[in-house]
């Protein structure tokens, strides 16, 4: 629509929107509150799975309703633990009484939700402790996005300005993805004011186009979670439907994307189908096939497996198919019915020149159309999923979860490809001094500097220093780079998305005033990348891919 446009994030009108650490995870955030006053209407969908969490049990009979907050913990998921029930119910009444005593009218609901490993102890007040802390803090749509994480390698935000209103999405989500509601965590704030039942049938309408559409293990998890809160601050919203379908959509595309160990994501469009719910199904199970997967993580196009996914749909779906009418497309290629053969190697190229691949088919004449989001199966999601990724300390310690990523998890293919990407950046960065500025929020581990000053880079280290005084210490020490950890994913570009590299004549107007430019002209990089993701420094210094956004005087062409 003609209203409809993506901006870059910002907090709606009528919410405090906020995110911190009260220890479930060993240093990064891991709770995250919205805080509503006066209550607002609330819809959403919940896991449809029989082994549901405490959380999704207790948000069942407050949807529709009126919500006072909401507060999201990851790193556990409180589910089939001694306690799950009674942990959810002191968040929740830990939450009403923190806001009551702050002189929050909390007359609404408080919603939950939780995500991390199934069966341990949950240490609900742990969190209820740090509340008051929590709350005092500034709002920050950023803290929110990073707090929910677990696997996710990247915060899935998205923002559109709709009919006179501001709607923000964000959503976490890499593995157990297979929704049959909604995904893991998926919160959307307008400002718009809506009716609830209109809201409600638009969320359930726009659920089974986005959120049901995606698949990255075909595991539905036993926390989905996903809400729509409308605060009624802004302009009045008749039909809500195009904003919410552009935020979800926006936020299931992000995390199929970001499926766990995913290097590509895949695209699945059905046509000619019996109905749409029919188009729905088999583009899902084409892209939750496991065969189709491997030969996509392989960039192998063998459509063979294709149309083994299709007829197995369909037969479940007790569907018929006329081969006839049948048309496979892969990569803007035909490849069935096809009269002459297909340069298979020609293909194979394209495939790997993209992160991106779309599987096209028409399998009949039917009005039925649908659209499913996936991505490939690689050795790491086995290496994600196998490896003893949670370190508990003594039982019935509710110490908070490490990630344990040795290098003995990886197969001797993927040791050796890290190898040889990391010797690269070892070679180019020997003898460089480098300065790491560490605002007070984006803490970093001493093991990741003490690793830097082994590799032969000579870090200064700045903690709570200004960024002028940073870059001054820069360019007195002839550094390469001034690294930022901040509590961001990066910068943004002109049109609101994060920008992986920029150049100085999009460098915001903080920077400039800081004397950056100086710095980028004399040669140096700058790196805004975000301190709460494990070893930031290590990823953004030594892998191709790197996190954040890089600015240099000049781009390269």
């Amino acid at each position: 629509m003609s209203d409809l446009k993506a901006i870059a994030p910002k907090v709606p009108a009528g919410v405090r929107i906020v995110g911190g650490h009260s220890g479930i995870k060993a240093s990064r955030l891991d709770t995250a509150i919205l805080v509503f006053d006066p209550p607002v209407p609330v819809v959403g969908a919940l896991t449809r799975n029989r082994c549901a969490a405490a959380c999704v049990e207790g948000n069942r009979p407050l949807l529709p309703g009126k919500a006072s907050a909401f507060i999201a913990v990851s790193g556990n998921a409180n589910c089939y633990a001694t306690g799950d029930v009674q942990a959810d119910q002191l968040l929740r009444t830990g939450l009403m009484q923190a806001l009551t005593a702050r002189g929050v009218a909390a007359s609404g609901a408080v919603l939950t939700a939780t995500t991390g490993p199934i069966g341990v102890p949950f240490d609900a007040q742990r969190v209820v402790d740090k509340l008051p802390e929590l709350l005092a803090q500034t709002d920050s749509w950023q803290a929110f996005s990073q707090a929910v994480l677990t696997t996710d390698t990247v915060a899935k935000v998205a923002c559109f300005d709709y009919a006179g209103a501001t709607w923000l999405g964000i959503a976490k989500g890499s593995g157990m993805i297979h929704p049959d509601m909604a995904t893991m965590i998926a919160v959307c704030v307008t400002d718009a004011k809506v009716e609830p039942h209109v809201l409600e049938a638009a969320t359930k309408r726009v659920v089974a186009r986005t959120f049901n559409a995606i698949t990255v293990d075909r595991d539905t998890s036993t926390n989905d979670t996903a809400l729509v809160f409308a605060t009624g601050c802004a302009a009045a919203v008749d039909d809500p439907e195009p904003g919410l379908q552009a935020v979800f959509s926006a936020l299931a595309q992000a995390i199929a994307r970001d499926g766990e160990g995913a290097t590509r994501m895949v695209t699945v469009q059905v046509s000619g189908a019996a109905s749409d719910h029919v188009a729905r199904t088999t583009a899902r199970d084409i892209a939750g096939s496991d065969l189709v997967k491997s030969a996509l993580f392989a960039c192998d196009p063998n459509w063979g497996r294709t149309v083994a996914a299709l007829g197995a749909s369909l037969a479940r779906q007790e569907q018929p198919l006329d081969r006839q009418l049948v048309t496979i497309t892969l990569q803007d290629q035909p490849v069935f019915p096809q009269m002459q053969a297909i340069d298979r190697a020609e293909l194979g190229a394209r495939l790997r020149a993209s992160d991106t691949i779309t599987i096209d088919l028409c399998i009949g004449t039917g009005p039925g159309q649908g659209v499913a989001w996936g991505c490939d199966l690689s050795y790491d999601y086995v290496r994600i999923n196998a490896e003893a990724p949670i370190a508990y300390g003594a039982v019935g310690s509710h110490a908070p979860v490490r990630s344990s990523l040795e290098l003995q998890t990886l197969t001797p293919v993927l040791k050796k490809g890290v190898l040889r990407e990391a010797l690269r950046y070892l070679h180019e960065h020997d003898r460089q001094t480098m300065v790491i500025l560490i605002e007070a929020d984006s803490p970093t581990t001493d093991d990741d500097l003490a690793l830097l000053r082994q590799t032969g880079i000579r870090p200064i280290v700045l903690r709570g220093s200004s960024l002028s005084a940073a870059v001054a210490v820069a360019r007195d020490n002839h550094a390469a780079k001034l690294l930022i950890l901040t509590d961001a994913d990066g910068l943004r570009a002109a049109d609101g998305h994060l920008a992986s590299e920029l150049g100085l004549p999009e460098l915001p107007e903080h920077y400039q005033q800081a004397q950056v430019p100086a710095f980028l002209d004399g040669g140096g990089t700058l790196h805004v990348i975000n301190g709460q993701i494990h070893a930031a420094l290590i990823e953004e210094l030594f892998t191709d891919r790197g996190i954040g956004t890089m600015v240099r005087a000049r781009l390269s062409t």
